[in-house]
């Protein structure tokens, strides 16, 4: 090597490792629908995925020990690593977790699909234009399909993590009682289909607050955002203690099961629970857990809750009942975070923060939507997105979850309640502000819709 070797720039391994399709385009941030009403929210620059890990060390030239993943030296392990824990330094850089991530709203080819279970798939996605997209691991996107003339809107989790560099996985699984886009998606979309996706979405993500200690707890498909998180920690190397809990149905309907066992064997620090829930002829060739994920199997397998960060996901029932067992067993509120498929609409209750039920008003209201000039009669049990839909009135949305804000109508006359899943902020509140697909009239309402 010579002297101009040693002038020659170069970058630092953290950027190569996280490195993605660059582009010439430049990177817009940001803009939600609901802050096209005032001026208290306003774009904020991007931060692509890799700086995430650099904190505030500076880039140095010199190149790690192709042995070894995280050199002595290393700005990211002396930034992000503090004895055998990852540091949850994250939530410094950014306190809003939608702004990590690019407003995608582009068209993505379809380089690979395969089959998870008989009845699940996973379709791997590229962007056409190769710009990149930044999320966080556990994030979801929502993608719009066209059926028969009609377009739909379905939001699925990312299973993938940030540095498979320019590609991202998400695994659907197909629906019996009859779920248009989860069934379309496995039955027609094939390689080099295009499909179009808006994202990311979603705080249910470990990669701000990384805990020393945590569990996963899923059923069903509901492990595809959990994957993403485990993938991510294991790949990077994390020195979290990691307890993985799954249900599933039955042994054909496991899903990432071979790479679950995999991820099992390699890394000391994680421990993999399944059980099944269903009898079935292959009950006999399972060697694992069956019943149903309760407060005494969590006791005995995680006899440690109140130190853990719970990560959640799966049907609402399921994680209500998980959520009342680890309170039981003394877990901090603060400490339990899940993410729900969807807010159910046609239910006249719900689950409140501490486990327990909440009955619905209900009764005979009017619901006029000004701008549309419709009343539609409702009985407070149907949330105001699916009750305009019902009635031939387009609202504008996305997640349908409570987290994108793309349905929020202000209230003009009248009282809504929202769900707890509505991440609305106090401003907009105060101003009237709901969001459609959270909110329920508990009186005569007009909308400015």
């Amino acid at each position: 090597m010579n002297n101009n070797d040693k002038k020659a720039p170069s970058k630092s391994w953290l950027q190569k490792l996280f490195k993605q399709p660059s582009s010439s385009a430049e990177i817009q941030g940001k803009h939600y629908f609901a802050h096209r009403y005032h001026d208290e929210g306003r774009a904020q620059p991007q931060t692509p995925f890799h700086t995430l890990f650099s904190g505030n060390a500076t880039e140095t030239d010199a190149q790690p020990n192709p042995c070894t993943l995280f050199p002595e030296d290393s700005p990211f392990l002396s930034s992000v690593y503090s004895g055998n824990v990852l540091i949850p330094h994250l939530n410094q850089i950014h306190s809003n977790y939608h702004q990590l991530g690019e407003n995608v709203n582009a068209p993505f080819t379809v380089l690979n699909c395969y089959d998870e279970t008989p009845d699940t798939k996973t379709f791997r996605l590229g962007r056409l234009n190769n710009l990149i997209f930044n999320y966080l691991p556990g994030q979801y996107i929502t993608l719009s399909v066209a059926i028969s003339g009609k377009e739909y809107k379905r939001s699925y989790s990312l299973a993938s993590v940030p540095s498979d560099s320019g590609i991202i996985d998400i695994t659907v699984k197909r629906d019996p009682n009859g779920g248009v886009v989860s069934n379309w998606l496995n039955n027609q979309l094939k390689p080099g289909g295009n499909i179009r996706l808006k994202g990311p979405y979603g705080k249910f993500t470990c990669a701000t607050n990384t805990s020393p200690k945590i569990l996963f707890l899923a059923a069903g498909s509901g492990v595809v955002p959990i994957m993403s998180m485990l993938r991510w920690l294991t790949r990077s190397e994390a020195k979290t203690d990691m307890i993985v809990l799954l249900s599933f149905k039955a042994l054909p309907d496991i899903i990432y099961r071979n790479e679950l066992d995999l991820i099992a064997a390699r890394h000391s620090n994680v421990k993999l629970f399944i059980t099944l829930t269903q009898e079935s002829p292959l009950l006999n060739r399972w060697q694992g857990f069956t019943g149903r994920i309760d407060k005494n199997r969590i006791a005995a397998l995680v006899p440690d809750i109140p130190e853990r960060t719970v990560y959640s996901c799966g049907p609402d029932a399921f994680m209500a009942k998980c959520k009342q067992a680890l309170l039981d067993l003394k877990l901090p509120p603060e400490q339990f975070l899940c993410e729900s498929f969807s807010v159910d609409s046609t239910l006249a209750s719900t689950q409140a923060g501490d486990g327990q039920t909440i009955t619905r008003k209900t009764g005979h209201y009017q619901v006029k939507f000004a701008l549309s000039r419709k009343t539609v009669n409702t009985n407070g049990t149907v949330n105001l997105l699916d009750l305009a839909e019902k009635s031939g009135i387009t609202l504008t949305h996305e997640c349908r979850s409570g987290e994108c804000g793309e349905c929020m109508v202000k209230c003009l006359k009248g009282k809504v309640e929202m769900t707890q899943e509505a991440e609305i902020s106090e401003f907009d509140r105060k101003q009237g502000w709901v969001y459609a697909c959270c909110a329920y009239p508990v009186s005569n309402t007009v909308l400015d819709a």
